[in-house]
């Protein structure tokens, strides 16, 4: 039995993206003329909504235009020089916290062009256009929310592509990915022992390369909020650098490691992982997993979950899936609840009353 709301939510991912990819493609179309126009796009976020502006950066690099990820507090507290040939996609799932209408504040103070991308029923206003994803999450482990802002920005880069053909594969892949992520939840019993290896030992390191540096952190994020265990998620790189020396064995780690320009890299991760003692989940594709699970690279990983080929500024919104499992089931064996913020705390009710987000 899994009766958290979060478990329900993700179980919903596949239907909600269907009705988001069959949408009329006006208002995508609409976005995409306020930002045909700028020099340079900044996405932006928090927590969450970092992680989707990191990937949807990339995925409007993928469709040619100079993009780059800042957070809403970054924007609000310390921004970059800002010019007129500049635009602003803002994210939130709530459209009601305080760095992200400061964001739209100095937006529009500097007269630069905004689209938001929010949950439906959001009190977000003020943008140009507004993008709406998916309905709001009764569980504060936010999953669809994250997916649903991807799917906006997969949609609006394929709207600012006009038919590169350099973004065509990214475009032709888009309208599978329901039924790719039911593939996912239909094979979940394999992430449980996953789970039962973390909630036991406690420790969890992701690593992601690229676009999957976001999937890293996004997985970890979503293990604390649930499980409420330290977890860190790290661009594959940071790992090789410092992020080993913190790790005994027996930790558990998972390597987001589709097939991509990372792959001679995450030869030696995968190796130094297995010299460690890590419990290895490897998250790849058939030539992914092939690659790393050959003796020269490190063999075969303790655990491993194959998802299909994908063009990479894509694999995000697969790739998180079973992560969002992964929360799910650690927190059903460590007996948290996953849906509450943990509010039903004394301590961290006092907390959460003591600022305002």
């Amino acid at each position: 039995m899994h009766p958290s709301a979060l478990y329900e939510t993700v179980h919903r991912e596949p239907d909600y993206l269907r009705e988001m990819l069959g949408r009329p493609a006006a208002p995508f179309e609409a976005a995409a003329s306020i930002l045909r126009g700028a020099k340079r796009i900044l996405v932006t976020g928090t927590g969450t909504s970092y992680h989707a502006a990191l990937v949807g950066a990339g995925l409007l690099r993928a469709a040619g235009r100079e993009s780059w990820a800042l957070t809403h507090q970054e924007m609000a507290l310390y921004p970059p020089p800002l010019s007129r040939g500049d635009a602003i996609i803002t994210i939130s799932h709530r459209g009601n916290k305080r760095y992200g209408l400061e964001t739209l504040r100095r937006a529009k103070e500097a007269g630069l062009p905004v689209v938001g991308i929010t949950g439906k029923d959001s009190p977000l206003t003020g943008p140009e256009v507004v993008l709406p994803t998916v309905p709001q999450e009764r569980s504060s482990t936010h999953s669809a929310s994250y997916l649903g802002s991807l799917m906006a920005l997969g949609l609006l880069a394929r709207s600012l592509a006009e038919g590169s053909a350099s973004f065509e594969p990214v475009a032709r892949a888009l309208p599978g990915l329901p039924a790719q992520i039911e593939g996912v939840l239909a094979r979940e019993k394999e992430i449980d022992p996953v789970a039962g290896v973390l909630s036991e030992r406690g420790r969890l390191v992701l690593a992601g390369a690229g676009p999957n540096t976001a999937t890293a952190r996004e997985g970890a994020l979503k293990v604390k909020e649930s499980s409420y265990l330290v977890s860190e998620g790290f661009e594959l790189e940071t790992l090789l650098h410092g992020g080993l020396q913190a790790l005994a064995r027996g930790d558990l780690a998972v390597e987001i490691a589709p097939l991509g320009a990372a792959r001679e890299r995450w030869a030696d991760a995968h190796r130094a992982l297995g010299l460690l003692g890590t419990v290895r989940w490897v998250l790849g594709d058939p030539g992914s997993q092939a690659w790393l699970a050959s003796p020269g690279n490190g063999g075969a990983p303790e655990f491993a979950f194959e998802l299909p080929a994908l063009p990479e500024p894509l694999t995000p919104l697969l790739y998180v899936v079973p992560l969002q499992l992964l929360a799910c089931f650690t927190a059903e064996r460590r007996g948290t609840d996953p849906d509450t913020f943990r509010e039903d705390d004394p301590v961290f009710a006092r907390i959460s009353a003591s600022y305002h987000l």
